[in-house]
């Protein structure tokens, strides 16, 4: 399944206005939020929508509404990584070196065309 890491990926110190700009581009419902090259969290469009019933701005960091406790693995068998999608019931499973920097992610389904 072929994917730009950059439409699935946000900086820590990236607005949640392009957080829902990537959202909107990858169909996922999701991006990675990045520290550098490590995974420090997710930011999913629940999450935006919670942010701004608190009347959180659009111009926030994404670190401010990001969730720190998201699945990822190391796992690289791409059977042991649907496992662990099934398992964990993600959309997108950031994969991580042993020092936690993204190397890939792995994509639940294929997403509609609108």
């Amino acid at each position: 399944m072929s994917k730009k890491l950059g439409n699935f990926t946000v900086n820590v110190n990236d607005s949640i206005r392009t957080a829902m700009l990537k959202i909107s581009a990858n169909k996922y419902r999701v991006v990675v939020v990045l520290d550098g090259e490590k995974v420090v969290g997710t930011v999913s469009d629940g999450d935006i929508r919670r942010a701004f019933l608190k009347e959180v701005l659009a111009m926030a960091p994404v670190e401010t509404i990001m969730n720190i406790n998201c699945r990822m693995t190391t796992e690289t068998d791409p059977i042991k990584q649907r496992k662990v999608i099934v398992r964990e019931k993600v959309t997108v499973l950031p994969v991580v070196n042993a020092n936690g920097e993204l190397l890939d992610v792995v994509l639940a389904y294929e997403p509609f065309n609108e």
